[in-house]
């Protein structure tokens, strides 16, 4: 079962406190399921009824005794951010679309072995997502069901096949567009001097999205150094404007660019943050039906802001991207996990990632959005304006000037 696959939330019940007790004592002395936890190379889970913990394997991260995990379900043992409400797993709405249920459930249901795979987000480790193949397999011990959980972190080759991906489906793309200009420029009658300026516009976006991909392979390695300038906010909508003439993401849509005062200045990595915008504005129109409008404008702020690396009482500038469309409230709690996406195509779901990877670790911005029907869906990132944050060696930011 995928990630993003709807299922009714279950039941939040949990086993008293005696039948929990004798379910753990079942299958302790089972020498079946104590062997399979010896010799299990992932995270193994057993799970009552109730989908609880009656045993597990030393896989489990952070467990000092066996009292932190028997009893909790397998959100609340891993530290899932969705499991912080009073029922715990399986209560949020983001726990309608989360693959690790969905195979629990579909496993008790079926009294028949799923597979699925999980997009967690956790507490621990900074908040980052973990990817999981989950595998549910019913056990009976002494006319007693139980549900054997194999959870096995697939985050590296997820996003190894992710990168791929979407790095040859873009690159695939703009080579076509140049096969079919250079083919145009042999004929006869034809404007060669518009057809050279847009092989020469192909060319350039197929440079760019070669060193896209590479600096998306750097940021998620940590390895990733911003160099900050002075960057005209015109000429960088004007750069964003050229970029989607010949895309094909915006063929049969609007983009709208509202203009900005030519003084209008901020200090950060011109080349980042132009990654981080074509972002927004390829995300804007994927998500947009035929014939629709994307419009991009961008205001100064002054005021309280929560995110930390902003301070409070700063000055901000705020680049904002709207569309028509409206995000389903159960997939908003997942927008900026790695590969999550709501379109079909596997190894398509980087852009958001990667846009608040680059904006929030590397430009010492924020990325957050706004999705209802009354206005649509519209993302933004608000920068500092001033000084540059870059990121040192330790992943910690510092603030450089380049006065």
């Amino acid at each position: 079962m995928l990630p993003g696959h709807r299922h009714p939330l279950p039941d939040a019940r949990r086993a008293e406190s005696e039948e929990l007790h004798r379910d753990i004592s079942m299958v302790s002395q089972s020498p079946v399921v104590t062997a399979l936890l010896d010799v299990a190379d992932a995270i193994l889970l057993v799970l009552n009824a109730q989908r609880q913990i009656v045993a597990f394997n030393s896989r489990v991260p952070c467990v000092k005794e066996p009292s932190d995990v028997l009893g909790l379900r397998q959100g609340e043992a891993l530290a899932c951010v969705n499991a912080r409400g009073p029922s715990g797993c399986g209560a949020a709405p983001a726990c309608e679309t989360c693959g690790a249920l969905g195979a629990v459930l579909g496993c008790q249901g079926s009294g028949r072995s799923v597979e699925g795979e999980c997009l967690m987000r956790s507490e621990r480790d900074g908040g980052d997502s973990l990817e999981l193949n989950v595998r549910a397999t019913p056990v009976l011990i002494e006319d007693r069901r139980f549900t054997v959980v194999s959870l096995r972190d697939i985050s590296s080759e997820k996003r190894r096949e992710a990168l791929e991906q979407i790095f040859f489906h873009d690159v695939l793309n703009t080579v076509t567009g140049l096969r079919s200009w250079t083919t145009l420029l042999q004929r006869p009658g034809i404007d060669h001097r518009r057809a050279g300026e847009r092989v020469e516009l192909l060319s350039r976006q197929l440079e760019r999205e070669i060193r896209d991909h590479r600096a998306l392979v750097l940021a998620e390695s940590g390895a990733l150094v911003p160099s900050p300038a002075r960057v005209r906010v015109a000429d960088l909508l004007r750069d964003l404007d050229a970029i989607f003439t010949s895309n094909f993401a915006a063929q049969g849509r609007r983009l709208e660019l509202e203009p900005v005062a030519s003084e209008v200045e901020l200090e950060s990595d011109p080349s980042l943050l132009l990654r981080v915008l074509v972002n927004m504005v390829r995300n804007a129109l994927e998500a947009s039906a035929p014939g629709g409008t994307v419009r991009v404008w961008c205001e100064q702020l002054l005021r309280q802001v929560s995110q930390p690396r902003l301070g409070v009482g700063v000055k901000a500038l705020r680049f904002s991207v709207r569309n028509d469309g409206v995000i389903p409230p159960e997939v908003r709690p997942r927008v900026f996990q790695r590969s999550f996406s709501t379109k079909a195509a596997r190894g398509r779901g980087l852009g958001t990632y990667s846009m608040k990877l680059l904006a929030e670790r590397y430009l010492g911005g924020k990325v957050s959005f706004v999705s209802e029907p009354s206005c649509g869906t519209v993302f933004l990132l608000e920068l500092p304006l001033g000084r540059a944050p870059v990121v040192s060696p330790s992943g910690g930011a510092e603030q450089v000037s380049r006065e």
